[in-house]
């Protein structure tokens, strides 16, 4: 058969990348209630005297301003400092330790200690509750975050005033923003029993708007910026980006790639961008990708993890590639821990499929395509919006046609991923339960009929609180991924024995080895020495009735007189 040649590949890609954006329409805006803000301009600048002087001489005449000597001028004095120190002679400047600063824009509120007490910026200087507005003119802001908080401008030595007093100005109003990020606490891995699991979304989030309050995760949506990173690790979904919702962006995804193959489109390979430097670069250079380049608009690129990027794959696209002009250390490091994940998965299915993040555009059309064997792509429509189970159904569409033999093909995957199993050491293990108990997804179980312990793979998130909970400490994790989504899913067995009967009722209520480990605590213990070993062997009544018939021990639980056999009359005492 003949080659098409390039151009009219090309050519025919175009055409099908045309009618496929047509079909899913523009990237959509913002959804769901806006978070509010409201700022009266009550501005506090923190930094050496001459800058804060020299700021604060700049601004309008409606903001009412404060000044905190918080870094000592330098040794040396310039004509520049001197000058500086004749301006603004109003303003109202305090010489304090450095404040606490907490909030955001229009609900800051800095304290300092002062003895005993705590003094509220706010209140000595403004009489208000809250401060609006913090510019930090220290050489390093106070705030540590590469994302700082709303309404917190850092501006170095060399600032100009006019150009920052034009940015204060314009916190001044009531402002709205999307809420980007939604929780749902009772999918969260993040603590149980006392004990803390998963803290992914704590660890990803640059802007310090996750937080955790008594082991529950709270998140504060006037700190956060919409980076995505804390959804793209999450391993349940409890943190899902919003904006777009998640089936919406599954939905555009699956749309897009139906509409190019179905109007002979070949080849596809994704590319994911941002909302602001990316669709930038893309406007400014899109048509100049080749026809086969698919682009997708996201609000954040970090806010596409695994699941979207794998069922792109599953559903016949040959690449994903992350087009990322601007990136924070922290996303980029969420980034490279989950690609990681994805490039060990994809290598042991082969096939070449790749997922990878460019952070120069220019290398993009240098960027050579993969040679792959084409597959028949996942054609039905995602049938939950679930996370996993977008993962697990695109990594068993893409192994089961890869052509490996069926069997026990388990992936070796980085530390600290969201995937793998539990190990046990059965012979310590008593099946207490306590570690079902604490597993917040479900994947491990307890038997019914028989005292057992099950795992379900598919379930597991890595959170450590099974092995956190076990009094035994039998039991360890170990990151990985098994290919066969039917050794998966399938419930194993990891220790099973028969129940032990009450040696006095016969009623079922331990293991042996819950027994065992009990005789060998207790060995030495009066209430259990000698012949009252055996009360290790009764159920919870049938041990309170025996040692309540027993002389010695029957004051112990008061219940001598009501258990005891009655005494023959005129029997001694």
């Amino acid at each position: 058969m003949p080659t098409m040649p390039a151009v009219d590949t090309d050519r025919a890609n175009r055409q099908a990348r045309a009618t496929a954006l047509a079909a899913i329409g523009p990237a959509p805006g913002a959804g769901g209630p806006a978070i509010s803000y409201e700022s009266a301009g009550r501005v506090v600048i923190l930094g050496p005297e001459d800058r804060i002087r020299r700021l604060a001489a700049a601004l309008p005449a409606d903001i009412p301003a404060c000044g905190i000597v918080t870094q000592a001028l330098p040794e040396r004095i310039t004509p520049e400092i001197e000058a500086a120190a004749g301006l603004a002679p109003e303003l109202t400047l305090l010489q304090t330790p450095t404040p606490t600063i907490e909030g955001h824009l229009g609900h800051f509120r800095l304290s300092v200690e002062s003895g005993d007490d705590t003094v509220d910026i706010a209140q000595l200087a403004f009489a208000r509750a809250f401060c609006d507005i913090v510019v930090d003119l220290n050489d390093q802001p106070l705030i540590q975050r590469e994302l700082l908080p709303p309404g917190y401008l850092h501006a170095d030595a060399g600032f100009e005033s006019a150009g920052l007093s034009d940015a204060v100005h314009a916190l001044v109003g009531t402002f709205d923003k999307p809420r980007y990020v939604q929780l749902e606490a009772t999918r969260c891995a993040h603590s149980a029993n006392g004990k803390i699991g998963c803290t992914r979304c704590l660890d990803a989030c640059p802007a310090d708007a996750i937080r955790s309050i008594d082991g529950v995760i709270e998140l504060d949506s006037h700190l956060c910026h919409g980076a995505g990173g804390c959804a793209s690790v999450c391993p349940t979904g409890a943190i899902r980006y919003d904006h777009p919702e998640p089936a919406m962006l599954q939905a555009r995804l699956e749309q897009m790639l139906a509409h190019y193959f179905a109007a002979g489109g070949s080849a596809p390979r994704l590319l994911l961008f941002d909302a602001e430097a990316g669709a930038r670069w893309f406007d400014a250079h899109g048509e100049d990708l080749a026809g086969h380049w698919l682009p997708l608009q996201l609000e954040e690129i970090g806010a596409a993890g695994l699941e979207t990027w794998l069922q792109a794959l599953a559903r016949g696209a040959i690449e994903v590639v992350l087009l990322a002009p601007v990136l924070t250390d922290a996303i980029r490091a969420d980034l490279a821990r989950e690609l990681a994940v994805a490039e060990s998965i994809l290598q042991a299915i082969g096939g070449d499929r790749r997922v990878a993040l460019v952070e120069d555009p220019d290398q993009l059309a240098a960027r050579p395509a993969p040679t792959i064997r084409a597959i028949s792509p996942l054609a039905s429509h995602a049938s939950s919006r679930d996370k996993r189970a977008l993962i697990s159904a695109a990594t068993a569409h893409l192994y089961r046609n890869s052509g490996l033999p069926v069997g026990d093909l388990a992936v070796p995957l980085p530390a600290g991923a969201a995937f793998g199993t539990v190990d046990i050491d059965a012979a310590g293990c008593t099946l207490c339960n306590a570690c079902v108990s604490a597993c917040p997804v479900k994947a491990l179980g307890a038997g019914r009929e028989r005292p057992l312990l099950s795992f379900i793979e598919d379930r597991c998130v890595q959170c450590g609180l099974c092995v956190q909970s076990c009094p035994e400490r039998v039991l360890s994790l170990t990151s990985r991924y098994q290919l066969d989504p039917d050794l998966r899913q399938r419930p194993q067995t990891l220790k099973e024995e028969p129940p032990f009967e009450c040696i006095r009722c016969g009623k079922p209520f331990a293991t042996r080895s819950m027994i065992r480990t009990m005789q060998a605590r207790l060995a030495g213990h009066h209430m259990f020495a000698g012949e009252a070993a055996r009360r290790l062997e009764m159920c919870a009544d049938c041990r309170v009735i025996d040692i309540a018939m027993s002389e010695q021990d029957a004051g112990l639980v008061g219940l001598g007189e009501a258990v005891a056999p009655p005494r023959p009359p005129g029997s001694r005492h």
